[in-house]
């Protein structure tokens, strides 16, 4: 499911707070933008992850300030943001290009996670052998009284 964009401050803190973020910036007159948005809405509703690729609409006519910050000169424009840089841009309503931008958004989430879910295996077994106990082993000898001695070999 897409998140539709209210206010400039609820689109800059979801592109800083997001990995990836894809925007559809459309509008609701533009027939190119209405063919397209059950394609954008399946590519939503099956692509989402959590916290690492959400997709996004933004009507062209409700936030001027940011259409006017990134460029946007045709509808439907598809922008495509990484850690809240635009790493690729769709212009029109091409299904196969706006598909393919969302396959690599979705290759490099996985990946990362790939990468992720590693280092922290190899953190824990890196924190398993720091915690494991060390024998050391030696003899040692005792005689009458107090007189005692210890080797370690």
């Amino acid at each position: 499911m897409s998140i539709n964009i209210s206010a400039p401050l609820h689109f800059r803190t979801l592109i800083s707070s997001t990995q990836y973020v894809i925007v559809d910036f459309y509008a609701t007159w533009c027939p190119p933008c209405k063919a397209i948005a059950p394609l954008f809405d399946q590519l939503s509703a099956s692509s989402s992850i959590p916290n690492k690729l959400v997709f996004a609409k933004m009507n062209v006519d409700e936030q001027p300030e940011i259409v006017g910050q990134y460029g946007i000169t045709s509808i439907p424009t598809f922008l495509a943001f990484k850690d809240g840089k635009v790493v690729e841009t769709v212009k029109g309503a091409s299904a196969g290009a706006l598909k393919s931008a969302v396959q690599k958004a979705v290759t490099d989430v996985n990946a990362a996670q790939a990468e992720a879910t590693e280092t922290a295996k190899e953190g824990k077994e890196d924190s398993r052998v720091e915690k494991e106990e060390k024998t050391v082993s030696g003899s040692y000898g005792m005689t009458g009284g107090s007189n005692w001695k210890m080797s370690l070999n």
